[in-house]
């Protein structure tokens, strides 16, 4: 098996140092390769190679944590077969969801009863709470906290030390497609589709 990550930059490289030392969901026997449109080189020791050097059977990833640039890259290697990474030190609910392609870095925590879509990208101590819905191509960036009931669609990033508050059973927070969540930014109220909020409470960025 090779696994293939496309990005090597620094979400690329930490994704290559968990797979190497602490991710039993990836067999210690894949070889590991970086893709990239213009290789330069090896990076960390591991090859570089151009997507058309891809095999049919190489599983990839793709370490990009711009939720957009991951949609894209999604319909570019639909032919390639999907590979999730999971930190052994993450900590996932048995009840829980992950979708193909998502990548869950060191000390995330997914809880009970939630639901994560494909291409979700979880840094190094984010959390998803019980109950929760997250669409297709999210990002949370480190620290991120996002508590129970809550429903973020498609394509959504939220930015490092982010907190979304609760929502109810029958009335879930919810997040629209598209939106950004700004670093430290405290969610306390549904975000509209396409919209850029920040601060504590969280509201609509001023342009």
């Amino acid at each position: 098996m090779r696994l293939a990550i496309f990005g090597c930059g620094g979400m690329g490289r930490e994704l290559a140092d968990i797979v190497r030392a602490r991710c039993s969901s990836i067999s210690k026997t894949a070889e590991v390769l970086f893709v990239a449109d213009e290789p330069s080189g090896p990076v960390l020791g591991i090859p570089v190679i151009q997507p058309d050097s891809l095999r049919a059977t190489d599983r990839i990833c793709f370490a990009i944590g711009s939720s957009v640039a991951r949609r894209t890259l999604s319909y570019r290697f639909s032919h390639q077969p999907l590979a999730t990474i999971v930190s052994d030190t993450a900590i996932i609910s048995p009840s829980a969801e992950i979708g193909e392609g998502s990548v869950l870095c060191d000390y995330t925590v997914v809880n009970n009863s939630s639901r994560i879509g494909r291409h979700f990208q979880g840094n190094t101590f984010s959390q998803v709470s019980h109950d929760c819905i997250i669409g297709d191509c999210v990002t949370f960036s480190p620290r991120v906290s996002c508590n129970g009931w809550v429903h973020i669609e498609d394509d959504v990033f939220v930015g490092s030390g982010a907190i979304i508050r609760n929502g109810a059973p029958g009335r879930r927070l919810r997040i629209g497609k598209g939106a950004v969540i700004g670093m430290g930014a405290v969610v306390v109220r549904d975000v509209p589709a396409g919209v850029t909020v920040v601060g504590v409470p969280a509201r609509p960025q001023s342009t």
